[in-house]
């Protein structure tokens, strides 16, 4: 069923409403889109969503390049300001410093916002400049920490790039003793990445804490290096 376009103007909320479905719309597209695409992912008239992009391009909320449109300098600040647990960041700062430290390895606590992995504390090693994922990657079902975080919430549905038997056992592994997933090279050629739940609690949102290594194989002892760090993490969160 599609999104009803909207007539005309419309006022108070509408507008806003509107505004925050034209920047959703532009979210999904990093590298922008023109009028009809953005009008189309919207929903909305593309002459309401002309004069809503060209308000917030006035706002700095948006940034015209040509014909296309793209988010701009304003929603970016605000979003490398966002965060998803204040105290879940703070727990995990001092950990994450020490696995990246005895590892020599990137290391990040994750969350998902949506369907997509936030960032809440990383360091980064003695790595220096890691490969790029392709952009079109769909890093939450197939790097080893997104697939973590999946498998931890009980009525997550098979995500599309994992088939059923995959899925039962990652979900198996996650809810197991010794939840250590492994990306080996699965999303960047010469990148593992290893990773494990966080336990914080049942009302808590799913984190996990993994490492990026640089090379064809995981080291022996890099999977423990991440369950001491998960645990620490979790002897530093407040009790709720």
């Amino acid at each position: 069923m599609g999104v009803t376009e909207q007539a005309g103007p419309v006022p108070g909320r509408g507008v806003l409403a509107g505004a925050f479905r034209v920047l959703d719309a532009l979210s999904a597209v990093p590298d922008g889109a023109g009028l009809s695409e953005v009008s189309r992912r919207s929903g909305l008239a593309k002459a309401t969503t002309y004069r809503l992009l060209e308000q917030l391009v006035a706002a700095g909320a948006v940034q015209r390049c040509g014909q296309r449109y793209l988010i701009g300098q304003v929603i970016a600040r605000l979003a490398e300001s966002w965060r998803p647990d204040p105290a879940l960041r703070q727990a995990a700062l001092a950990p994450v410093r020490a696995l990246a430290t005895l590892s020599g390895c990137a290391v990040a606590v994750t969350v998902l916002h949506g369907d997509r992995l936030a960032v809440v504390a990383g360091a980064r090693g003695s790595v220096g400049e890691l490969p790029r994922a392709p952009v079109d990657a769909d890093l939450a079902s197939c790097t080893a920490a997104g697939q973590t975080l999946l498998a931890a919430l009980p009525n997550r549905d098979r995500p599309d790039a994992l088939s059923a038997p995959q899925w039962r056992r990652l979900r198996a592994l996650v809810r197991g003793d010794s939840p250590v997933v492994v990306d080996h090279q699965d999303v960047v050629p010469g990148i593992c990445c290893v990773a494990t739940p966080i336990s914080l609690g049942i009302d808590a949102i799913p984190a996990s804490i993994s490492v990026i290594k640089v090379g064809r194989s995981v080291p022996a002892g890099l999977p423990d290096l991440v369950h001491r760090a998960a645990a620490q993490v979790t002897r530093n969160f407040p009790v709720r």
